[in-house]
């Protein structure tokens, strides 16, 4: 058996070198190939390995520019972990082979209306880390995430500030006005007739009218006469209007969407 391999083998490379192509399942390998594959039935079974991180060669010595293999591992911290797959080797790295340029990476949020966990997908739902697999709760405490998820139940995802921690959160559904919130303005206006007026009265007195009467003074009381005042008076009234209003909160949902918020942790 060793001989017949040995000769195999012999006349393989014999084949080769005066052909300079090989071929497998064809005997007339396409002259621009150093090797072509022919098979109804067959695929190539790529040589498997199991990598650690894009950025390390392991477990190759060093890298390879070109060197193709697949890869059987999940390993590695984002933004370097690696996954099962098809990669190649730029001379630097390993780089994922696959016809999507969308392919999650560790730490992206989408949303759903898929309402449980999915292919790596968790549902950010405040749960403690340790309910998650082995591999979420590595690449979950790799984002900052040390005990629990973001819970963002009823929640609006949005840009982070300058001075904001990422996954904080805050806010409110709702809020109340209070004077500060009112314009700064002044309400002015004029009473329908000036301030200045008159009051009248009957000034009813005594008016001592003298007469003879059979030789005796007499005094009789009269109304005299009616008396107005000055027209002064200016004067000032204070109000208030009431505003009718209870202090209900305002309502500050927009129109939306009912959605659940998920964050690949890996699988």
């Amino acid at each position: 058996m060793r001989t017949r391999s040995f000769y195999t083998s012999i006349g393989i490379l014999f084949f080769a070198i005066l052909k300079s192509q090989v071929g497998i399942g064809t005997s007339n390998p396409s002259n621009s190939a150093v090797l072509e594959l022919n098979s109804s039935n067959k695929g190539l079974l790529m040589n498997t390995v199991s990598l650690t991180s894009l950025n390390s060669a392991s477990p190759m010595s060093s890298h390879v520019e070109g060197m193709w293999v697949y890869n059987t591992a999940t390993a590695g911290t984002s933004p370097n972990n690696v996954i099962p797959g098809l990669y190649y080797n730029d001379g630097a790295k390993w780089v994922l082979m696959s016809i999507n340029d969308n392919l999650p990476r560790i730490g992206d949020i989408k949303s759903s209306v898929v309402t449980t966990d999915h292919d790596g997908w968790y549902l950010l739902n405040g749960r403690n880390i340790t309910t998650l697999p082995t591999i979420g709760q590595t690449n979950a405490s790799s984002l900052g995430f040390a005990t629990t998820l973001p819970n963002s139940s009823d929640r609006i995802l949005k840009g982070k500030n300058t001075s904001e921690a990422l996954a904080a959160v805050g806010g409110n559904n709702s809020y109340s006005i209070t004077q500060a919130n009112l314009p700064n303005l002044s309400i002015t206006g004029n009473t329908v007739q000036s301030g200045a007026h008159t009051h009248s009265y009957t000034n009813r007195g005594v008016n001592y009218w003298n007469y003879n009467a059979g030789g005796q003074n007499t005094t009789r009381t009269v109304n005299t006469e009616v008396r107005i005042t000055g027209a002064a008076g200016d004067h000032q009234h204070t109000f208030s209007v009431p505003s009718g209003g209870t202090n209900t909160a305002i309502n500050q949902y927009p129109k939306h969407m009912v959605v659940q918020n998920f964050i690949y942790l890996g699988k």
